[in-house]
Formats: C-alpha cells, structure tokens, sequence
C-alpha cells in the first residue's frame, strides 16, 4: 500500500483498521490450523480439536473427560497428538478372586474377562492345574464381581464297603457324592456333613442306617412247688401236677448302621402262653409198726438181720457211712424220723425206724441179708 498521499490522520488510522485486520485473519488462521482427535470414552465418541503441539491428555481435558488412578488410556496421556488421532480410555474396575473358598484377593484395572482378572491377580497357573472358574475363563466380567475358583482336590471316599481314591473338582460333600451317584437314605450318617467343603486328603464316609423290627423269643420257665400232704406216708412224693415253660414275645426296634447292629429298643412285650408250676406232693404222715409176726420168726427177726448186718452189735460206727445195727445211712435214718446217729439210738428206737422203712420200702433195703435170711 502506498501510504504518501495520505494525510497523517488518515494513514493512522488505516494502519489501526489494517492492524485489526490482521489479527482477525491471524486468529482464524489458528483456529483452523490445530488437529482434531476423536476420545473414546464411557461409550461415547468426543470430538474435540486441539492445537498442534498438544498431547493426549489435552484431548482428554478438552473432551471433559477425568481419569481414575487405574483407568488406562491409549496412546499415552503424554504423547504428542497427530492428525486424526483416536485416543481411547479403558475403565478400571474392581472384582475379587475367591480360590477353594479362601480369603478373597481384589484385582482393581481396565479388564474384561475372567481370564484377565486371574492373570492380574497372578493365579493364571490354574487354569493349567484343570481348576474351574465360576463364571467361566472366558466370560466377561463387570465392576463388583467376585470369581470363584475350585481346584481339583485328592479324597477318599469310603461307602458300602468300598474304599475309593478320587480326584475331584467338586466343592462341597455333597457334589461328590452327585457325581458318583451315591443315593443316600433318610436315615444315612455322612462324615463330614453333606454341606461341608471339600479339603484335600479327606475321607467322606457315608454309613448306611437301617431301622428294623425284630421279634424275640422268651421262654418263661416254670417253677416247681412242693406241698405236704397227710395222704402219703412220710418220704413218699408224687407229682400232682405237670409243669409246662411259658412263652413271651419281646418285639424290639433294631439299628443297623453297614449292616451292624448298634442299637436296639424294647417296643413291646407279649406274653402269649403263661408258664405252669410243677406241684409235687410230699408225704407227712407217720406209717403204722410192721405186724406183729416180723418179731416172732424164730426169735426176733430185727435180731436176725442185725447179726447178719453187724455181727448183732447196735452200737457199730466202722467208719464205712453205716451206722447202728441194722446199718442205716444217716440220710435214710432220717427219712423215717430218727434223730442224731442211728448207733447212738437204742436198740428198740433202732428196730421201730428200721420197722417205719421196711413198711415203705420193703425188704429191699437190706438187700443182701435179707436173701439170706428168706424174708424175700
């Protein structure tokens, strides 16, 4: 521009207007000279146009967008923008690892799946061990999740007389024994509980518990009752009554635990025949003196048979159980009423017991001598 034939008035304000000018145009010229960058973040795509030297995290700003301490983005908050740049921004979230139900280990990033939480939480050797995740590897995780892992687990598992040695990834008792078809009965014991966790080396031991009603045989014995009577001479018997055994039934609840019995509880009893005494008559009454002739054969026939018995000596004690002339045992001398020791008896006490034994039980009882002597 020639400025000479202008006035200086003029010319200064012509050069204001031309300075004004100018920095309108340089202005716009640095409005359209900056790059744009398009931010990804929280689902939504910001636009945003940043100056040429700027970096990332002047996009980010531009685009209002803030940044947690976990949170990653990319390329980095301190690389220089070029044109069309995408910067991206990864959320972090938090989620916890529980593994074969121990204290949980909390795993804060930018992740999306299982496997990505297990591998930041340094446990991504257990996918190689054959553990199982809950949700799955590959499944996609959100803020707040917790992932549980089992790890196969060696146990013994003892049932119907069976010991089995099995590795498992099941986590609770009660899983194993679905996944061998073990049926439990109402009544089964499980040591430990169906519910309890499983832990390596343990022994699950299922009892089988059995409840059966068992009928028992009693048999009542029955007594024998002696009764004196007046109708049988003394020393005699005889039984008046047969005696017959009685009969209960006991039921009884019994436990069977495999099979054994452990427990059993009286639920009744039933007496169905009754037992019946045997009654046995005993004689009381006093025989009457042999007849008169016993005394008169040839002298005294009592004389006789002691003579044959003890050479006729009343008083023999020869140490042999025999006592007095006719020999009695002390016992038989008794059964006739005798007192003391028959040797110690005179001779006519001696002779009327010996007459009581002769009446009941003939001559028999002096077997021998009275062969000899032809009383029979």
């Amino acid at each position: 521009m020639n400025t000479s034939s202008f006035p200086p008035a003029a010319l200064r304000r012509a050069l204001i207007g031309l300075g004004a000018a100018a920095v309108i145009a340089v202005g716009a010229l640095a409005a359209t000279s900056g790059s744009a960058v398009e931010v990804l973040a929280d689902g939504e795509l910001h636009e945003v146009r940043v100056a040429r030297d700027a970096t990332v995290s002047d996009a980010l700003a531009a685009a209002e967008v803030e940044l947690a301490a976990a949170d990653e983005v990319y390329p980095a908050p301190d690389t220089e923008v070029e044109r069309d740049l995408r910067v991206v921004v990864s959320r972090a979230i938090s989620v916890g690892v529980v593994v074969d139900d121990e204290e949980l280990v909390k795993v804060t990033a930018p992740v999306a799946s299982v496997d990505g939480v297990v591998r930041l939480a340094g446990l991504d050797g257990l996918r190689e061990e054959g553990a199982v995740a809950t949700p799955a590897w590959h499944e996609p995780v959100q803020d707040g999740d917790v992932i549980t892992i089992q790890r196969p687990v060696e146990v013994v598992l003892e049932v119907d007389g069976d010991e089995l040695t099995i590795v498992t990834l099941a986590a609770q008792v009660e899983h194993l024994l679905q996944l061998h078809e073990v049926e439990l009965g109402p009544d089964d014991l499980v040591t430990p509980s169906a519910w309890a966790p499983l832990r390596p080396d343990q022994t699950v031991t299922v009892q089988r518990v059995e409840y059966v009603e068992e009928v028992e045989e009693v048999v009542l014995e029955h007594d024998e009752v002696r009764r004196n009577t007046s109708s049988l001479d003394r020393g005699r018997t005889r039984v008046d009554q047969e005696g017959r055994d009685g009969l209960r039934l006991d039921t009884y609840e019994v436990t069977l635990v495999d099979g054994e019995e452990t427990e059993r509880e009286l639920l009744d009893r039933e007496v169905v025949t009754e037992p019946r005494d045997r009654v046995v008559l005993v004689g009381t009454r006093v025989p009457p003196p042999p007849p008169a002739r016993t005394s008169t054969v040839g002298g005294s026939v009592w004389d006789r048979l002691a003579q044959c018995e003890s050479s006729g000596n009343w008083q023999a004690n020869t140490g042999n159980g025999y006592y007095g002339g006719l020999q009695f045992l002390p016992s038989t001398w008794r059964s006739v009423g005798g007192t003391g020791l028959p040797h110690q008896a005179s001779r006519a006490e001696q002779i009327h017991r010996a007459q009581i034994l002769q009446a009941r039980s003939g001559w028999g009882q002096w077997p021998a001598c009275s062969r000899r002597l032809g009383l029979r």
